[in-house]
């Protein structure tokens, strides 16, 4: 929707835009009913996260005598809201504004975008998919929608939702024992035979999702919501690692109708574990060739003041809308979209 006459003119669209308000007003309700505090945290940060694969988009702010000082806008709250969990909240969300550069326009994604994080504590990841099964379900019977489309697919969610581990998937989907194929030189035979190209800078990530959105990824939660946990754990570094086997962390993500629409974990709140990720994602931005900055010691000191057990979790809620509208994609949802403001 990229003009006000278009949002006038088109009922359509001027319903998809007030059920999108709507949601984020029972987002709200729902997260206050169940006794959690709603934060509000920068979005301008001096030091953003290390994620290798995140482009923050930067600014800069300049003081009353025009001295430049560079910062982030936020890929994500999360260092902040674990913050206010290490301060005593047990149990936080916030609906926040997000920004990440070097992605594409329109379809799935837009630059800026709106994210529903919350996070519990004590608690763990498995908490969270309650949590997160339980939002849908309050939001859907208080519309009276009975059923979330995507693209062709209408998707059963008032029933029970399905779960799997990604180890599980690989074996259901490619018949392959993903125990064997945790390191990378490995993977990349497995790849290669597999008939994707491998590049020499692709790392373990990079070739895990050469697999894994190609051949597993479109399956996933056809007919029903699901929650796929458990994945490698060079690929978590955020994360708590599974106390069965430590090959694997605690992290899940949700998908519906094929559309990938949350990351979550039980949190790593180990300081020392954490600085050691952080430390790794730092180099391998450098071997990517990407910015680097120095690892945000505010978010190190709150884990070391102590963080009970805790599970977290970001949404995408303009996917969430196109779910519950039935939109034919992100544009659809978000008034002036980078896609429409380039291309109108």
């Amino acid at each position: 929707m990229s003009t006000f006459g278009e949002l006038k003119n088109n009922p359509r669209l001027k319903d998809i835009y007030i059920k999108r308000l709507e949601i984020l007003r029972l987002i709200r309700d729902y997260f206050w009913s169940q006794n959690f505090v709603e934060a509000e945290t920068p979005i301008a940060l001096r030091l953003p996260g290390q994620e290798p694969y995140l482009n923050p988009m930067s600014v800069e702010i300049l003081d009353p005598y025009q001295a430049p000082f560079k910062f982030y806008l936020r890929t994500s709250p999360e260092f902040a809201l674990k913050k206010l969990l290490a301060a005593g909240w047990e149990r936080v969300f916030e609906i926040s504004k997000c920004f990440r550069n070097i992605e594409s326009f329109g379809g799935t994604h837009n630059p800026e975008f709106t994210m529903i994080e919350w996070y519990r504590a004590p608690g763990s990841y498995l908490d969270i998919m309650d949590d997160t099964e339980n939002l849908f379900k309050y939001i859907g019977k208080k519309l009276n929608i009975q059923k979330l489309k995507y693209k062709n697919n209408e998707i059963e969610y008032l029933v029970d939702w399905d779960k799997a581990t990604v180890k599980d998937l690989w074996k259901k989907f490619i018949q392959v024992n993903l125990d064997e194929y945790l390191d990378i030189e490995n993977l990349k035979i497995l790849v290669q035979k597999r008939g994707w190209n491998v590049e020499t800078t692709d790392m373990y990530e990079d070739l895990f999702y050469k697999i894994f959105l190609n051949e597993i990824e479109p399956n996933l939660g056809i007919d029903k919501p699901i929650f796929i946990y458990d994945y490698p754990a060079q690929m978590c570094s955020l994360s708590r690692l599974c106390k069965d086997d430590q090959r694997y962390a605690q992290r899940f993500e949700l998908y519906i109708g094929g559309l990938e629409l949350a990351n979550a974990f039980g949190e790593l709140t180990d300081h020392k574990a954490q600085r050691i990720n952080l430390e790794k994602d730092r180099e391998l931005r450098v071997q990517l060739g990407k910015e680097v900055w120095s690892i945000d010691e505010g978010f190190i000191e709150a884990l070391e003041a102590g963080i009970p057990s805790a599970g977290g979790i970001a949404l995408g809620v303009d996917r969430m809308v196109v779910l519950f509208t039935g939109a034919r994609d992100i544009n659809e949802v978000i008034f002036q979209s980078v896609h429409d403001q380039i291309n109108n």
